[in-house]
């Protein structure tokens, strides 16, 4: 579990935010089983909140903070997708654990897992890529190795 988010463990999720640079507003960008997110997953509880954000300091590296997007990413937009189909069967789960490696934050809720990665979606042709600065929501195991096992080097659940 990554430190100090003990506090939400068997707590039910509540709601899910993506944040999303300006320029992606008014744009779908939830395929389903991948999402290609932008800079941060909020997931909200019933005493609190924490996010998932790529880290400016360093490359390729995700962190998680406790609180509200909001108070600590200003410059873009908020997008509530947790009536999303892919966010729907994890919505009122108990969360289980959390864990951070690399390139990703492997969440897991009610027996499922849902994987943030450091990568981007290709519009045209759904092709998942590494990313240093944005963010891409895996609801699908398989899916997420696949991406994987583009980059043999990478440390992965």
């Amino acid at each position: 579990m990554s430190q100090g988010l003990e506090e939400f463990i068997g707590q039910p999720l509540r709601r899910v935010l993506y944040y999303r640079p300006q320029g992606d507003a008014n744009m779908d960008l939830n395929w389903p089983g991948i999402h290609d997110v932008g800079q941060g997953v909020e997931l909200s509880f019933d005493t609190g909140y924490f996010f998932v954000t790529w880290d400016n300091a360093a490359e390729e590296e995700l962190s998680v903070r406790h609180g509200r997007m909001v108070d600590f990413l200003r410059e873009g937009i908020f997008e509530d997708v947790s009536q999303h189909a892919d966010w729907q069967a994890h919505i009122g789960q108990p969360l289980e654990a959390m864990q951070l490696l690399p390139n990703e934050a492997v969440v897991k809720l009610g027996g499922k897992q849902v994987f943030v990665v450091t990568a981007e979606v290709d519009p045209d042709s759904l092709q998942v890529d590494g990313m240093a600065d944005n963010l891409v929501v895996f609801f699908n195991p398989e899916a997420r190795t696949a991406f994987f096992a583009q980059y043999s080097d990478t440390q992965t659940a």
